[in-house]
C-alpha cells in the first residue's frame, strides 16, 4: 500500500516513454514488513522486509510492486541500483496513469 493517497503523478519521481514507466526507490531493506511510502518531496521510498544479501531485497521488491501493479514480474525490471539504496524500476506496457491507480488502491 502507499502510504499516501492523495497523489498525483507529477508529485512522484515517474517518468513514461513508449508504455513504459520508471521509478526512482529509496530502498530500506531488513524491515518489519515490504511497503511503498512517499514522502512530501515526492520520493519513494520502499520498505522491504528481506535482508540485502544476493539479491534477496531486489527479487522481493520486484515481486511485491509486480503483485501490487497488476503485471507479472517479468514486465516489472531493476535496470539501475543492484548494489545500491537506490533503484530505477521500468514498469512495461503500462500508463504512468495506471501505475499510479494501481499503488493507491488499496489491496
Amino acid at each position: 500500500m502507499l502510504a499516501q493517497c492523495a497523489l498525483c503523478c507529477s508529485e512522484l519521481e515517474c517518468h513514461e516513454s513508449e508504455h513504459r514507466v520508471r521509478l526512482s526507490i529509496q530502498v530500506k531493506p531488513n524491515s518489519q514488513k515490504t511497503e511503498l511510502i512517499l514522502e512530501p518531496d515526492g520520493t519513494l521510498i520502499m520498505r522491504v522486509a528481506a535482508p540485502p544479501t544476493r539479491g534477496k531485497a531486489n527479487k522481493e521488491m520486484v515481486k511485491w510492486l509486480a503483485k501490487k501493479i497488476g503485471k507479472p514480474s517479468s514486465q516489472v525490471r531493476l535496470i539501475s541500483g543492484l548494489h545500491s539504496r537506490t533503484k530505477i524500476i521500468e514498469i512495461l506496457n503500462i500508463s504512468q496513469g495506471e501505475v499510479m491507480k494501481n499503488l493507491t488502491t488499496k489491496a
